[in-house]
């Protein structure tokens, strides 16, 4: 392990209505706020071991690729879930090792769901 970092401590997402932004993680996604500055604009959700913290800002463009992936232990469950709380989510690709799909929030950023065997990862790397 890299003896200067620990882990990665939050990814920031810059959102242009925080409201929204939080009501669309919480309810849909069904993540948490740790804490919500609302006078300087931003909002970490707890999503695991690495928060989000969304970012008020005036225009957002999204990226063309998938910004970050989260991981389902059951990926078509959580594609089920997604769809039927409204989320445009694109069909599950099969990699082989890996199984994922994307969808968006509700600005626009590309965000992943994935699975794999984390077993066979664990062995690999010992």
């Amino acid at each position: 392990m890299n003896k200067l970092f620990k882990r990665i401590d939050t990814v920031f997402l810059e959102v242009t209505n925080m409201e929204r932004s939080i009501g669309w993680y919480t309810e849909v996604l069904g993540f948490s706020v740790r804490w919500h500055d609302v006078e300087n604009g931003y909002a970490a959700i707890e999503m695991g071991e690495t928060p989000l913290t969304l970012v008020r800002a005036e225009n957002v463009t999204p990226g063309s690729h998938c910004l970050l992936n989260f991981y389902s232990a059951d990926i078509y469950a959580a594609h089920q879930k997604l769809a039927e709380r409204g989320v445009s989510v694109e069909d599950v690709i099969d990699y082989g090792a890996v199984l994922s799909f994307e969808f968006k929030d509700p600005d626009g950023h590309i965000l992943g769901v994935c699975y794999f065997e984390e077993e066979s990862v664990t062995r690999e790397e010992s």
